[in-house]
């Protein structure tokens, strides 16, 4: 789906808070519902899971009413959320910490099947790099460089100020350059 402008994104807000547009409350659900699925399965590594909080969470959102128009920041508001139900699936149910299947886009897009092997073993490198982060790093790393949030978002989705946001980002980068050896 197409990049929503801040001033799109709120308007279409407002039409769920004060109108109960399905058509609306459509458009933002699928506007972010791959980031965050994406941002769920780093927590609970269990697609299902992922999936069914990423729901909760949405339907909460619609649940909201004219709730939803005091909501500053939707971003924020919304993975900030899906953290807190993404934690507390990993407390109430820990038997489903086990890792999602990895597909990598690109993989299906090459041409032979040794560009294929080379493209795999390579996401699968990153993808274990990205995982070997500690816990709060890789979820600063996931929301800054994966899901684009600007570090003051990151900050505000999971509670720590900018500067931590940044400290989070270099430590990552420093990781991944020296366990990728590039």
């Amino acid at each position: 789906m197409k990049l929503l402008g801040d001033k799109e994104l709120v308007a279409l807000q407002r039409r769920v808070a004060y109108y109960r547009d399905t058509t609306a409350y459509r458009r933002i659900f699928l506007y972010f519902y791959p980031k965050a699925l994406h941002f769920c399965l780093n927590y609970l590594k269990n697609r299902q899971l992922a999936e069914e909080a990423v729901s909760d969470v949405m339907m909460n959102l619609w649940l909201l009413g004219k709730k939803l128009a005091n909501v500053k920041n939707l971003n924020v508001y919304l993975f900030s959320a899906l953290r807190n139900k993404a934690l507390d699936y990993l407390e109430r149910d820990k038997k489903y910490r086990f890792q999602s299947e990895l597909t990598p886009d690109i993989v299906s897009d090459l041409k032979s099947p040794e560009e294929a092997m080379i493209a795999t073993e390579t996401v699968g490198a990153i993808v274990a790099a990205i995982d070997s982060l500690p816990p709060k790093c890789k979820a600063v790393f996931t929301l800054v460089r994966e899901l684009r949030c600007s570090y003051r978002e990151a900050g505000e989705i999971l509670g720590i100020s900018e500067n931590t946001v940044n400290r989070h980002i270099q430590l990552a980068i420093g990781h991944l350059n020296k366990v990728l050896k590039v």
